[in-house]
């Protein structure tokens, strides 16, 4: 067949195959770009308003008669609600100044970008092993706490 069109078309058998490689890929191409537009259509035509309606409405509640109403919609939250109580009362507000390293407590470390209320907990039992601390680098020996981490604390911290 690919003979009697070189021949009628007067082209060589390799760009006949050329040809309808092309030409398969090209209507290839039309139907994916065909599909995926109906699929997109379908996307277009949800529409948000009722979660946009639900997540203000959650917003305005407290905290308390938000998740009482959440566990009367969905029963499953009563498994996660304890932790998402916990995560909702901390925030970590943003640290400015300098705090002296050895004579910070263990909130007072916690507040400090990057350190955690562990990471703050074992700097404070380094220090009762070690005594005072006599340089920032020996932070390093504190599990928690890398290069990186620490180039970042001694922005914040003192040894006065």
């Amino acid at each position: 067949m690919i003979k009697k069109l070189s021949r009628l078309a007067s082209l060589t058998e390799t760009e006949i195959k050329i040809f309808i490689f092309v030409l398969t890929m090209l209507c290839i191409g039309l139907a994916i770009k065909y599909f995926t537009s109906e699929a997109e259509q379908k996307i277009k035509k949800f529409s948000y308003s009722k979660e946009d309606s639900l997540f203000a409405y959650f917003n305005n509640l407290e905290f308390d008669t938000a998740t009482t109403q959440l566990e009367a919609i969905f029963p499953y939250t009563k498994l996660f609600s304890p932790k998402i109580l916990e995560q909702s009362k901390y925030e970590k507000k943003e640290f400015r100044g300098r705090l002296n390293l050895n004579s910070a407590t263990s909130a007072q470390l916690a507040t400090l970008p990057g350190i955690g209320a562990k990471t703050a907990e074992q700097i404070c039992n380094y220090k009762k092993r070690v005594g005072n601390i006599k340089s920032l680098d020996e932070l390093l020996n504190v599990k928690g706490i890398g290069e990186k981490k620490l180039t970042k604390l001694k922005h914040y911290l003192t040894l006065n």
